[in-house]
């Protein structure tokens, strides 16, 4: 038997015990389901496109959002298709192992999921009121390959070797009460802003994302050069390598959680211009941020750690009075990040929108759309044309061909059905997930409904 082999696979059993902090943080993001909503940002006539353009209003007198939702996921690297396997048997099961074969190098998880409560909207001439509630939901995770490979696979594979397999999250949901007005400055031009309210329900962040692992190739040793930090608020409790417990459900709430003490404020921006038959419209969203102060804690591990992984396999198989309990508590005394209490900022990633529609003839308007945010050091653009046919004058129904997140294949399909007052909206970027989940990078959708009445 190779006895190298042998102490690297003990190595392998001792790392998943090492670090169970980053294995619930990359379970809690991975087990979850970017805002690009680029079919709402071409539609006009209803009430969702307000929330994307606050100068962007509905040509009636009243406007009552019912309640309603927007969903956005992105998985770069793996799908489902590529996470299971057929056995002997015929039967589907998990294979981690072939999961992992398909990562990239780095590997993005982005999700926002928004649930719009209430909001109301009233013209008064030339000006424009709105109020509108909004519990929103982010999820980002970027990591390795070397993370998951570590956790599951264990360290033998990198012997010899330093690997960087820190993972950087943010992780955080939070109620938004928004203020809003438009002004028609002309027939042709209006202005819009927004004043938002934000109150933090929980976060997980990790602001500083450098870990290391070397294993020595002679004495097997581990090597740990560490600059790791995550922050928590309301998310996670830590009692020690036994006990990482998550007691965050992402995308769920109570209402007496809607309003806390971990508060912001951020504000919207847009202007819409009509002329002939085009129509323009430009916005700047969510700039602003949440300051955590409540229970705002940090887990902090800095330095260069060693662990002799021999010395103690040697305990394990050749003294009967070692127990496995007695090495976790030395491994946690050696490991145990540093903990503490200290208010932290999130920022919102500020999302632009510019689109333009052009009203080719009665029955038949055509549109695009421009997107981009900057968030945690990585851009995210998306472009999309559209076009959009009356059927009836109570129902419109279209389509969308859009480039997001680096991938051409975004087919995506919008309508808007009114009945008396009564307006249902329901868009989506990418209508192909919708019949081929299991082989779909990514997810998009949006539903609504709403009250109009009085129309100019």
């Amino acid at each position: 038997m190779d006895t190298r082999l042998s102490k690297a696979e003990h190595n392998h059993a001792i790392m998943p015990k090492i670090f169970p902090v980053l294995a619930t943080l990359l379970f809690v993001a991975a087990g979850i389901c970017a805002q690009q909503d680029l079919n709402t940002a071409i539609m006009r006539g209803v009430w969702q496109s307000n929330r994307l353009n606050p100068a962007l209003f509905p040509e009636h007198k009243v406007a009552i959002g019912l309640p309603g939702a927007y969903t956005n996921l992105l998985i770069t690297g793996l799908k489902y298709n590529q996470l299971v396997s057929t056995d002997a048997n015929g039967r589907r099961v998990l294979d981690v192992d072939k999961g992992i074969a398909q990562l990239d190098a780095q590997n993005l998880i982005r999700e926002n999921t928004d649930i719009e409560t209430l909001a109301l909207g009233l013209r008064l001439g030339k000006l424009s009121l709105s109020a509108a509630h909004t519990v929103r939901f982010n999820a980002f995770l970027n990591y390795p390959k070397t993370l998951p490979q570590l956790i599951w696979q264990g360290n033998a594979q990198f012997i010899g070797q330093e690997v960087q397999f820190a993972p950087d999250l943010q992780l955080f949901g939070y109620s938004e009460l928004a203020l809003g007005l438009a002004l028609e400055i002309t027939p042709k031009l209006a202005l819009g802003g927004r004043v938002k309210y934000l109150s933090g329900l929980g976060d997980i962040s990790t602001p500083r994302t450098d870990l290391r692992l070397y294993t020595n190739l002679d004495a097997y040793e581990l090597r740990l050069t560490a600059d790791f930090q995550a922050n928590i608020t309301g998310s996670i409790d830590y009692k020690g390598f036994e006990e990482p417990q998550v007691n965050y459900e992402f995308g769920q709430f109570a209402v007496n959680q809607l309003f806390t003490s971990n508060t912001g404020y951020a504000f919207d921006m847009g202007a819409a211009l009509r002329f002939h038959k085009w129509d323009l419209a430009l916005s700047v969203l969510d700039i602003g941020a949440i300051q955590w102060k409540d229970n705002a804690r940090f887990y902090r591990l800095q330095g260069q750690f060693e662990y002799k992984g021999l010395d103690v396999a040697e305990r394990l198989l050749n003294d009967d009075t070692t127990s496995v309990g007695s090495v976790l508590d030395s491994l946690e005394t050696l490991y145990r990040p540093q903990e503490g209490m200290a208010a932290y900022e999130t920022r919102l990633a500020s999302r632009y929108y510019l689109s333009a529609t052009y009203q080719l003839s009665k029955k038949l308007r055509l549109g695009g759309v421009f997107y981009t945010e900057q968030y945690r050091g990585q851009p995210f653009p998306a472009l999309a044309l559209s076009a959009t046919a009356q059927l009836f004058p109570w129902w419109s129904i279209g389509g969308s061909y859009g480039v997001r997140n680096r991938r051409f294949d975004n087919i995506g399909a919008h309508t808007a059905l009114q009945l008396g007052p009564a307006q249902l909206v329901a868009a989506t970027d990418n209508l192909i997930s919708v019949f081929l989940q299991k082989s779909s990078h990514s997810a998009n959708a949006r539903l609504g409904l709403n009250l109009l009445f009085g129309k100019n």
